[in-house]
This record gives structure tokens, sequence and C-alpha cells, in this order.
């Protein structure tokens, strides 16, 4: 599955820069395809592929994920799947 998510948080660039250093995330999508767009200072679309739900739900749950979620004040704002269009 694919999903989109459309994030809020406090600072977009500290937000990044722990987002780009979360290496466990890499074993609930295919990491090659993530994809984040920065919205604005405190907002981000981030789209993820081959999503194994089960897992990413462990991982949203984990004590490092929720303490960060706390610490950079992140709110997932809106999730949903998508699936790519064939040519």
């Amino acid at each position: 599955m694919n999903v989109i998510i459309k994030v809020s948080m406090a600072n977009y660039d500290a937000w990044k820069e722990t987002f780009d250093n979360h290496a466990e995330r890499a074993t609930v999508c295919d990491e090659s395809k993530t994809t984040v767009g920065k919205v604005d200072e405190t907002s981000a679309i981030v789209m993820l592929y081959d999503v194994d739900m089960q897992k990413m739900q462990g991982l949203f749950g984990s004590e490092f994920m929720v303490s960060l979620t706390e610490k950079l004040q992140i709110v997932n704002d809106e999730m949903h799947s998508f699936t790519s269009l064939q040519p």
C-alpha cells in the first residue's frame, strides 16, 4: 500500500533532520521511493510506498516516536492511501 500523509510540526527543519536520520522507517516501506514536500515552516506532505501498515502502526506507537511526536509537536493531520497510475 502507498500512503500520503499531511504532517504538521513545530519546526520543519528540525523535523526534517530527524526524519532523514530515522533509519527504522526503511523497515516499514520502500525507503528508496520516500518523498517529502515542504509546504511551509510548520507542515509537509510525505509519500511512502509499499508500506507494511501493521509494521507502520507499531513504529508510530514506539516509545521513540511517541517522545519525538511530543518534542517536535508532530501531528499527522491526514493520511490517505493511493495507487500509482499505470502508463
